[in-house]
């Protein structure tokens, strides 16, 4: 309807030029005709006059450049937020809350014990599971030791890698497009091994202390002075956004969001956040729509992370040019803090049931990373929206794992002081590493599932309007419904590689993913 208006005035001045000229070819002699002919030169007249202006305002719009996307200048957020904006955010606060350590983190764990089985100089090991607990390093030991279940967890993580790797083999001419694409992505900082190639990243990893590293780039003897806070964002967000940030937030950094036991440029230890890292910058970007709903076998994480990596280290650049520290943090691994509640400060969306932020304009879809600066800023008020309403009925994330990862009780939980869902981490990752797949994707089937994460149509549209703003619930009840009536999905076992299940994704993969229809080779799926 929007594109129908915004036509409607060109369509009518060409209307117009249409008819002017054809009175004027037609017209033949007499007053009248002469008042015909007349009239014929000046609507023609309008309709050119009024066809340069369109052109003119056509021209200045961004959606008409070929080659620019929607989201480019801040399009993309179009959400109104303010009716929701609260003071508190929804995942609720109790009076005693704990900040996050690194050992909490599962990669973390997974990547340490790796190492130490198999050292990176291709030594001894410095540990096997034949070792037990006891012999682990701290924190590692200490964590497990508190948690033996999940020591399990995190071994039996390491023998579904072995048998995903070795299965690979079936499935390697189903995925190649895919293999290739996600590949692709993730070149922008690891080799065709998959491991990490510090040479090929921008921006740099840290290789010193925040006090020094996040300095590093300034050339000026004093910050540029902004003319206000509000200056501040604003001017920021809409860098960020010309970056390619899709949506952008900004928050005072909650202390308790950082990781706790290593920072990075420092290595092990406790450390004190930063006293410059006041403020954290929140950039968000979609996976490719088409991929992201072919998950687990086709999706990828790096298409949306390798773009998030580029856009910061710009940003961080672009701060440190006018005076300023800047510091970015980029998963899937470089980063000192967990971004999803850093996002939900800064009043871009609430957390799922599946522990992902989910906003109004690309829902679970949505990839964040973040840079952390000093510049004082207007910051962005947390928003109710319903969302964690809607999960508490919702449940389809929980259903569709196949690890059981997702919580399924009726209310929330109490995670290190705050109020959100539970989600079992060793248990996502044994899907990561079980789904016929490359080493180079994962999982990422909530995100697909998810009801919010759909494509911005009218029906999409419409629940974005309504559902926050019925006190009832009757209408998120009513969308639900609908979601689950009108929408397959697959069976849980069947996400799964044969002989459990089919290789099967939430919808059919897009034309540009299926190997058989770009290359000569044996269909055997």
């Amino acid at each position: 309807m929007k594109r129908w208006l915004r036509m409607g005035p060109a369509v009518l001045l060409v209307l117009l030029l249409v008819l002017g000229l054809a009175e004027v070819a037609f017209a033949g002699d007499g007053t009248s005709r002469a008042l015909l002919k007349a009239a014929g030169l000046l609507a023609a007249l309008l309709g050119i006059v009024g066809i340069s202006i369109a052109g003119y305002f056509s021209g200045k719009s961004y959606d008409s450049h070929t080659g620019w996307e929607r989201y480019t200048h801040g399009a993309g957020q179009f959400y109104n937020r303010k009716p929701f904006r609260r003071e508190r955010p929804t995942y609720g606060i109790t009076e005693k809350t704990v900040r996050l350590r690194w050992e909490d983190m599962f990669f973390n764990r997974l990547k340490t014990m790796g190492q130490l089985m198999r050292p990176p100089d291709g030594g001894a090991p410095e540990w096997t599971p034949e070792m037990g607990i006891e012999k682990l390093p701290e924190p590692l030991r200490g964590f497990f030791i508190e948690q033996e279940d999940r020591y399990k967890a995190t071994l039996k993580a390491f023998e579904l890698m072995k048998k995903q790797k070795a299965n690979w083999e079936n499935f390697k001419v189903q995925f190649a497009i895919a293999d290739a694409w996600s590949n692709a992505h993730a070149s922008a900082y690891q080799d065709q091994n998959g491991e990490f190639d510090f040479n090929r990243f921008f921006p740099p990893e840290p290789t010193s202390p925040p006090e020094e590293w996040d300095y590093r780039g300034i050339r000026r003897e004093e910050p540029l002075s902004f003319k206000s806070p509000k200056h501040a964002s604003q001017l920021v967000k809409k860098i960020a956004h010309t970056f390619g940030a899709t949506l952008v937030g900004i928050t005072r950094l909650n202390p308790d969001w950082c990781y706790q036991g290593y920072l990075r440029g420092v290595g092990f230890g406790d450390y004190e956040v930063p006293q410059h890292w006041e403020y954290a910058i929140v950039l968000v970007s979609p996976h490719e729509w088409d991929a992201m709903y072919v998950n687990p076998t086709y999706g990828t994480s790096y298409d949306a992370y390798s773009k998030l990596r580029f856009m910061t280290g710009k940003l961080e650049a672009f701060i440190q040019e006018l005076g300023y520290p800047a510091r970015s943090h980029v998963p899937p691994r470089f980063y000192d803090m967990v971004t999803p509640p850093v996002a939900i400060d800064a009043g871009l969306g609430e957390v799922g049931r599946h522990g992902l932020l989910i906003t109004p304009e690309l829902g679970a879809n949505s990839r964040l990373a973040c840079v952390t600066t000093n510049i004082p800023m207007e910051v962005d008020k947390p928003v109710d929206l319903g969302i964690m309403d809607f999960c508490l009925k919702c449940k389809i994330c929980a259903e569709k794992c196949p690890s059981g990862a997702i919580s399924h009780k009726d209310d929330t939980e109490i995670v290190r002081g705050y109020k959100r869902w539970w989600i079992r981490d060793e248990l996502c990752f044994h899907t990561w590493a079980s789904v016929g797949t490359s080493r180079a994707r994962g999982c990422r089937i909530c995100l697909a599932v998810c009801p919010y994460t759909r494509k911005n149509n009218w029906v999409h549209a419409a629940s974005r309007y309504i559902d926050p703003r019925d006190p009832t619930g009757i209408g998120a009840t009513m969308l639900l419904w609908m979601q689950k009536a009108f929408f397959d999905y697959p069976e849980t076992k069947d996400f799964m590689p044969p002989p459990l299940g089919r290789n099967a994704t939430y919808h059919e993969p897009p034309d540009w993913l299926q190997t058989d229809k770009w290359f000569d080779v044996d269909r055997t799926w």
